[in-house]
């Protein structure tokens, strides 16, 4: 599998189905637990700016092209027919084949009414899911070895963080030596506030055209400012993309 350095961060070339093969192999075979973060325009600006946050993503077992603006850029750059495979979609998809292969799931984040929403709209969908543990993400720090302990006591080999970036994977990079069981650790965001009804996804057309950015700002405008980092990460890739296209023609005529 091919990971791009895209400025200031790195994507994985791969798609859904292959994301998908890897969480399973992960859980079958793997030892210890392995990360899957989300990679997109805007982390190339705030991942950099902590420098355990920045080490921690780069040494991440997955980092899946989540914004369309890391696919334009992977094409732009390297030439790369790298798909799109949004968080979102690998959460549930990932529990689509725990229920159907039997594995655990412990669900960590969001407000308690948001999270017990979505565990019960998981198990509608999937009533062979096993999720054997939830938790909202309203815990006390004094109170963190306790949830360890819980999630250790449930036998989760599936653990979702639903704390927002980068509170997420700075959470993981803290304590998942303290995990026994877990095996895939996935960043989700604001997933279970999509599961529970509370956020709208965007409709097919915008998922489709990757234009789920525009829909969430038309939705939200107070969205705006961290929108602004779309252009200006799309200014350095293009810049980027003209200086080495610039520095191969130089050494063709070397």
């Amino acid at each position: 599998m091919k990971r791009f350095k895209i400025l200031n961060i790195w994507v994985d070339e791969l798609n859904m189905k292959q994301a998908l093969e890897r969480v399973n192999e992960f859980i079958r075979i793997g030892k210890g637990v392995h990360t899957v973060f989300a990679s997109n325009p805007e982390k190339n600006f705030s991942v950099p700016e902590n420098q355990f946050l920045f080490s921690m993503f780069k040494q991440a077992d997955m980092l899946i092209p989540d914004g369309i603006g890391m696919v334009l850029a992977a094409r732009w750059l390297y030439g790369s027919n790298l798909e799109r495979v949004p968080g979102c979609e690998l959460m549930q998809n990932t529990c689509a084949m725990a229920a159907d292969k039997g594995y655990k799931i412990f669900i960590y984040g969001a407000k308690e009414e948001v999270n017990e929403a979505a565990v019960e709209t998981l198990k509608k969908r999937h009533p062979t899911i096993e999720i054997v543990g939830r938790q909202n993400g309203y815990l006390p720090e004094d109170e963190m070895p306790d949830l360890i302990d819980r999630i250790n006591q449930s036998g989760a080999e599936i653990l979702f963080l639903a704390l927002g970036s980068p509170k997420q994977e700075l959470w993981i990079a803290t304590y998942r030596d303290q995990l026994k069981t877990v095996r895939v650790c996935q960043g989700i965001g604001g997933t279970l506030d999509v599961l529970a009804g509370t956020v709208k996804r965007a409709p097919e057309f915008y998922c489709k055209t990757g234009l789920e950015w525009l829909y969430r700002l038309m939705s939200e405008p107070s969205r705006l400012k961290r929108q602004l980092s779309l252009p200006k990460f799309a200014f350095q890739v293009f810049r980027s993309g003209m200086m080495k296209k610039r520095n191969n023609r130089k050494a063709e005529m070397l």
